[in-house]
Parts: structure tokens; sequence; C-alpha cells
């Protein structure tokens, strides 16, 4: 029952850390980097509003990436992510087709 090994997909995010570190170094910024440092916070800022789960993102990305909808074609979904990370077990790969589909119907 416990002998199976299964890849546990585990996402951290510092994105936060980024964004503070961006915004420190635009307060000291000189002034022919201020507008790149500017341009990057706007990406950061763009990027924590969209949110979503770090996990639940890579996984629309590897289906978006194969043209696989999870709304019409879970089973290629679930298959597709599978394959991206071996070791993904099949009931982890199944909630993250499931949540990438809420995601999309969102």
């Amino acid at each position: 029952m416990f002998n199976k090994k299964e890849v546990h997909l585990v996402a951290l995010s510092d994105l936060g850390e980024a964004r503070d570190a961006v915004r420190q170094a635009l307060s000291d910024a000189p002034a022919d980097e201020a507008a790149g440092l500017r341009r990057a916070a706007r990406i950061l800022d763009e990027l924590a509003e969209r949110g979503g789960e770090p996990r639940v993102r890579w996984a629309r990305g590897i289906l978006e990436r194969d043209g696989v909808d999870p709304v019409t074609h879970e089973v290629a979904a679930i298959r597709a992510l599978r394959q991206e990370l071996p070791g993904l077990g099949l009931v982890a790969a199944t909630e993250l087709a499931r949540e990438a589909k809420l995601a999309q119907q969102a």
C-alpha cells in the first residue's frame, strides 16, 4: 500500500521577494536604469495580479504549449502532465488537470 513512489509537485514562488528587490533597486537607481526597473516592476505586478497557484500555472502552461484543452480532453491533459513530469502519479496529475480546467473556466 505504501511502497509505490510518487513525485509530489511542490511549486514555490518568491515573486514577492522579487518585487521588493526591484522596488528597492528602483529607489536607489541612477536615471539610466530607472526606466528598465520600472518596467520590471510592472511585469512582476502583472504576474502577481494574475495570481493562481504556481503549480496550476505550470500545468496550464504545459497544456497550452501542447495544445491540450483540459475542459474537453481531460485524459489527454493528464497524459501530457505525466509525460512532462515523469513520476507524477495518476491522482496528482488528475487533480492538476482538473484545477487547470477550473482555472480556465473562471
